[in-house]
């Protein structure tokens, strides 16, 4: 994508800068946006984000960080599938030098890499807690002998303290308890961490059989409680009182998008009618940011309004704290 095809279609304004400088410094490609709807002006809130562009491979995976439409860190040196960062801390899920295995590298606050972690499956989920503390990562396994097929996957979920790169716990390890008694299975699958503000807690996805429980964690304890069903990829706002969620519709891969109160657990869905297999981000506590693997949009966390293209040819968005290191 050509810098002076991006000024003539999208508005003037802070979208306009964002999409437009993105695409043409950080992923050079082809495509036109003119189609798309209209940029979000972003105010002060820097948004990391990881390049997608399958036709320049050398651009694909860099991370940016973009603030007031102005990139403000850029890394070509890290090539990832899955970005997240938070308390100066991040977390790069992408291949591995050897080309055939993958690899997770946590990075410091200037985007260097301080801890490399062998992965044992495909990238799936990242996220860090607000406090850099920890941080944990979901991949995609095969060979569990409850599968059905050989080309289905489990996933594994793992704790890691990111001052050391150690591993802390795998969330398999963990208790799980629902309507006060024990609870387990052979096929529990764990996937889609969020931290709570207080790094220690968590939220996530536990799969078993047909059903996808939103569970909460608790680290020191190492002990799971089940909420309610039907929530997959949680993601908890900044207040601490919302979890953005993807919903299952029918039996097939289509997800809508829905916001759950913490308090009563009950749930609406979002502007937003495609399918949306991602694990949503607050943009602030009124705004989801999620990508639908090629852009990343924002949409109301309300069930107002309609999506906006934020980022074209992005995907993995990360709302950073304004004056954090990574921002």
């Amino acid at each position: 994508m050509k810098r002076g095809k991006i000024l003539t279609v999208l508005p003037v304004g802070l979208g306009l800068l964002l999409g437009g400088y993105l695409t043409y410094a950080a992923l050079g490609s082809d495509k036109t946006s003119g189609d798309s709807p209209p940029g979000r002006a972003l105010s002060d809130i820097p948004v990391m984000v990881r390049a997608v562009d399958p036709s320049s491979p050398t651009s694909n995976g860099d991370v940016f960080v973009v603030k007031d439409g102005k990139e403000i860190r850029h890394s070509d040196r890290l090539a990832c599938q899955r970005v997240y960062y938070a308390g100066g801390r991040g977390i790069c899920m992408g291949v591995a030098p050897s080309g055939v295995d993958y690899t997770a590298s946590i990075v410091d606050s200037k985007l260097r890499v301080v801890h490399t972690i062998p992965l044992t499956g495909l990238p799936s989920r990242a996220r860090v807690s607000a406090d850099g503390k920890f941080g944990a990562m979901t991949v995609f396994v095969g060979g569990d002998s409850y599968v059905e097929s050989a080309t289905e996957f489990s996933t594994r979920t793992a704790i890691f303290d990111m001052a050391t790169g150690k591993r802390v716990a795998s969330l398999e390890e963990f208790a799980v308890t629902k309507d006060g008694k024990p609870f387990d299975a052979v096929d529990f699958n764990f996937w889609g961490v969020t931290f709570a503000p207080d790094s220690n807690r968590f939220y996530a996805t536990l799969a078993t059989g047909k059903h996808h429980y939103l569970v909460e964690g608790d680290i020191a304890g190492r002990s799971l409680r089940v909420l309610r069903d039907g929530v997959e990829c949680p993601s908890l706002s900044p207040d601490g009182k919302q979890i953005a969620f993807k919903s299952r519709v029918g039996k097939g891969d289509y997800w809508r998008l829905h916001v759950l109160n913490l308090t009563d657990l009950k749930d609406h869905a979002v502007a937003e009618t495609r399918s949306v297999d991602d694990q949503a981000e607050w943009l602030d506590d009124k705004t989801l940011v999620y990508s639908d693997g090629e852009n990343v949009y924002t949409v109301p966390a309300d069930g107002s309004g309609e999506e906006q293209l934020l980022i074209p040819d992005a995907a993995s968005p990360v709302r950073l704290e304004v004056g954090s290191g990574g921002a």
